[in-house]
């Protein structure tokens, strides 16, 4: 598998609009999205997000950010 099949840095996932951005748990905005990892087995995407104000970072499955 080639890195760019392993990971889709920056932006909505291909095919996939996000309907939601986490709240920072530090101040509370929204984070915005860094990365997709796909995963296999069936299992959902892993989503890297990041808070643009305080740097605060979290990784969540793609089916909890709904």
């Amino acid at each position: 598998m080639l890195a760019s099949e392993q990971m889709r840095p920056f932006g909505d996932p291909v095919g996939d609009r996000i309907k939601h951005r986490p709240a920072c748990p530090n101040c509370g905005r929204p984070m915005h999205l860094m990365r997709t990892t796909p995963r296999a087995g069936g299992l959902s995407d892993l989503r890297t997000y990041s808070c643009g104000e305080c740097g605060v970072g979290a990784t969540l499955a793609a089916d909890d950010d709904v």
